[in-house]
């Protein structure tokens, strides 16, 4: 696996944990996923060239791919970005409003904030989580994100993948979180429906473990009217998962760099990022879908 050669941001050391996962992209998958207008290039053999390198990274590595040596800019990112989604399966709405390419920006807002406040909102770091965590199950199988602008300072992803959950905690607090708990819907329910959907943190998803988690849209969840409030038992469990989040040496840290896209196994990999901060004339953007796999890549 080669890098793609790109100047390194102000404030960020060219050495970081996504260097293991970095590809240059080439041929037919560059192509399709740069050309301006109708791509004219062999879509079958970039959705082949792009399903092997998933296969490799996600589904048997990792969780995480870095596709390096696109352009930078607004317009060519979304279009990359989408085109990726589509080779590798369905784009899924993000909200009820249908968005499939959601802009990942400091709005000056926190998580500890009610209503349909996101994680994404927000430059806060910490609170490793997967996307989708308020909505019902099944969870997006991928995530993307593509790098527009980049913060100079902060800002790195943080992951760790669900094998090590498994891994380290003990069965009794395992069992706890295989039961299920009320995640809040973040006001991104229709009207009338409930405002919490009931899912475990851990659960199999395309046959294999998987994991939903924000523990604000949990702790949320369990406030509302009528809602049971959080046992000693699933505290403690959520306790013993945030613990482990805090200290895993299998925290994977890495910064995307501008015009990378990052492809992420929604399902395997917990995610958040460093604190950021926005300079005035430059403030950090990145380009999100949610991916729902081809069926024939999902067995």
């Amino acid at each position: 696996m080669t890098g793609g050669g790109h100047q390194t941001t102000p404030g960020q050391t060219l050495t970081d944990g996504f260097d293991a996962v970095r590809v240059a992209v080439a041929g037919p998958l560059r192509d399709h996923l740069t050309s301006a207008g109708e791509s004219t290039a062999d879509a079958g053999a970039a959705r082949a060239e792009l399903a092997a390198l998933v296969g490799e990274h996600l589904d048997d590595g990792p969780g995480v791919l870095v596709l390096t040596g696109l352009p930078a800019d607004r317009e060519g990112g979304e279009r990359a970005v989408l085109r990726a989604t589509r080779l590798l399966g369905e784009p899924l709405p993000q909200n009820r409003e249908g968005t499939l390419v959601r802009e990942v920006r400091d709005r000056g807002m926190s998580i500890s904030q009610r209503g349909r406040t996101r994680y994404s909102d927000s430059r806060f770091g910490g609170d490793l989580h997967t996307d989708g965590a308020e909505a019902p199950l099944p969870a997006p199988d991928v995530f993307t994100l593509f790098c527009v602008r980049q913060s100079v300072h902060g800002g790195a992803l943080q992951c760790l993948h669900v094998r090590e959950v498994e891994r380290a905690l003990d069965p009794e607090v395992l069992a706890t979180l295989r039961a299920p708990f009320r995640f809040d819907r973040r006001g991104d329910q229709e009207p009338g429906q409930d405002p919490t959907t009931a899912k475990p943190v851990l659960f199999s998803q395309r046959g294999r473990p998987a994991i939903t988690y924000l523990r604000s849209y949990i702790e949320h969840g369990h406030d509302h009217p009528g809602v049971p409030a959080l046992t000693t038992g699933q505290r403690a469990a959520l306790d013993a998962l945030d613990a482990l989040i805090a200290s895993s040496p299998a925290v994977l840290t890495g910064k995307l760099r501008e015009g990378e896209l990052a492809l992420f196994d929604n399902l395997s990999l917990l995610h958040g990022r460093t604190e950021f901060q926005d300079e005035p004339d430059h403030t950090r953007l990145l380009l999100r879908t949610w991916v729902r796999r081809h069926s024939d890549e999902r067995s």
